[in-house]
């Protein structure tokens, strides 16, 4: 299991959503984070330093990179 850790600046875009949304986004962070490999449920990203790869929660996208066990938004 990886433990999650948000950034300064991804815990301001996550509490410029509604209510609903955030809950939405963080329930599906979770389940990420609880599997084996949360990789393969990622994209990769190119060009957008530190972060290496994207989850997809409806129409939005949480970019993130791993360090060790720890997931960072």
């Amino acid at each position: 299991m990886y433990s999650l850790l948000f950034t300064p600046h991804g815990q301001k875009d996550l509490e410029k959503l509604s209510r609903d949304l955030q809950q939405r986004i963080l329930k599906k962070i979770e389940f990420f984070a609880s599997q084996d490999n949360p990789i393969s449920f990622a994209k990769p990203l190119a060009n957008l330093p530190p972060t290496t790869h994207r989850f997809r929660v409806g129409d939005y996208r949480i970019a993130f990179y791993l360090s060790g066990k720890v997931i960072y938004i």
